[in-house]
Parts: structure tokens; sequence; C-alpha cells
């Protein structure tokens, strides 16, 4: 029987306006876009449902493999930059890439990881609450059981970046939209028809403790909202205020006027 593959997985954050940049320091430092195979990579393409395996692994249906790899590193990451996710490997190395910016450095290089860390362009993970220091491991069977690792880690890392996030109120609109589009996206996704793997991801999910990440992300939501739309109530009572004030000095001037 062979034994479990043991995985560090180091989270990272890049700005979402950078990904593109992202993509191109990758492909400059030697990984390359992970092309998956139906037939080669049988089990993982049955395991996943269609709409996870359109969010994560565009490659499947990537028709024509040659022309892909000949392009030019600029090309292909922009090629990347139209998808959801992309997976690239360099050795045992993996880096696999959300269009959020959440990203992860799977293997044990300490080298590779340093290297995808000299990165100007990260985001101090430990802002959004999560120890910079943090590896997190996972012994696997296949690519599969990692890959559904990968889903929960990053329902994780969204969420705490949300919460940090939703204290600004003047982002308030593109952190709505961010935060809609990632349940409708991933979070209330069933990823696959196999009940011992949803029973895995659940398990993974309570360790991570992601309903509490969620609640809150929710109430902070919820909070916001009702602030803005006070603020937004009290500003047009004020500039009411205002009017009713300005009409009122100007009867009292028309009056004088008048009466003069």
């Amino acid at each position: 029987m062979e034994e479990n593959q043991k995985y560090k997985i180091v989270p990272v954050i890049v700005e979402e306006k950078e990904v593109y940049k992202f993509y191109e320091y990758l492909l400059n430092n030697d990984y390359q876009v992970k092309i998956f195979d139906k037939k080669k990579d049988s089990q993982l393409y049955k395991y996943f449902l269609p709409a996870i395996r359109e969010l994560m692994f565009w490659t499947f249906n990537l028709k024509e493999e040659k022309k892909f790899k000949s392009m030019n590193k600029e090309m292909q990451a922009a090629v990347c930059n139209n998808y959801s996710c992309t997976v690239f490997e360099k050795g045992e190395m993996q880096a696999i890439v959300f269009h959020t910016g959440i990203g992860f450095i799977v293997g044990n290089s300490s080298k590779e990881l340093e290297l995808v860390k000299q990165y100007t362009g990260l985001l101090d993970i430990s802002s959004f609450n999560i120890d910079e220091n943090k590896v997190f491991k996972i012994e696997a069977e296949n690519e599969t059981n990692l890959y559904s690792y990968i889903i929960s880690l990053y329902k994780y890392v969204m969420l705490s970046k949300l919460d940090k996030e939703m204290e600004n109120k003047d982002h308030f609109d593109k952190n709505r939209n961010e935060f809609v589009e990632f349940v409708q996206e991933i979070y209330t996704k069933k990823i696959t028809d196999s009940t011992s793997g949803n029973k895995l991801s659940a398990d993974w999910e309570k360790k991570l403790q992601l309903d509490k990440l969620y609640i809150s992300v929710e109430n902070r939501f919820d909070l916001l909202y009702r602030n803005i739309k006070l603020d937004d109530h009290n500003a047009i009572f004020r500039i009411i205020i205002i009017l009713l004030v300005v009409l009122i000095i100007i009867g009292v001037i028309n009056l004088g006027n008048y009466l003069a």
C-alpha cells in the first residue's frame, strides 16, 4: 500500500490587481502551468463536481497545449489571468493561485518558499489575523485530497481577509461584492459527490472554525450596512434641516423687504 504524501502548505496574498504580475513572477522563476488531463488525471476529474473543476482546473479544457506552452511568459500569464484559479508546478513544488490574490505554496523546499516570498507584491498576511509563520500540514493519499484541503484553506484565508477588510466602511461596496461572489462561487458549493470526501472536508473546516469566521464576517457586514444606512439617513435629515433654515432666512428677508 502506497504511503500518504506529506505536504507543507504556506498561504500568501497579493493585491488582486497584482495577480497577473505574480503569475509572471512564478513563470519567470521556472514554474510551469500544470496541465491536467482527463485520462491521466481521471480520478481528480471524476472526484470534483463540474463547478469546482471549472473554478480550479481550467487546463482540463485546454485544447491546444503545444500552442499554450510555446507562448512567452507574458502571454501565458495573460491567459491564466482570465481564469479563477491556476495551478503552477516546479518539480515537487506547487503554487495554487486564485483570482482574488490568495495563493498557496505547496511543498517541502524552504529554498523555493523563500524564492516565492521574495516577490515584492506580497501583502502582510498577519494583518488579516493569520500568523505569517503559519505552515499548514496534511498527509494525503493523492492530489485529490490535497486540492480538497486547499479549498478549505482558501475559504479560511478568504474569510479572514474579509473579516479584517469589513472594518473599512469606505470600501463597503467592494467588500460586499467580494463577499457575495465568494459565497456564491465556492463557499456554498458542494465540491464532490463522494460521501467520505464531503465528510473529510467538513472535518477540516470544523478544525479551521470556518463557521465562526463566516458568522463574524456576516455580523460585520450587517453592522456596517446598518451604520451606512443610518449615516445616509442622518445626512438626508441634515440636508433637510439646512434647506428649511435657508428657506426660513429667505422668507424673513422677503418679509422684511415687503414691510419696508
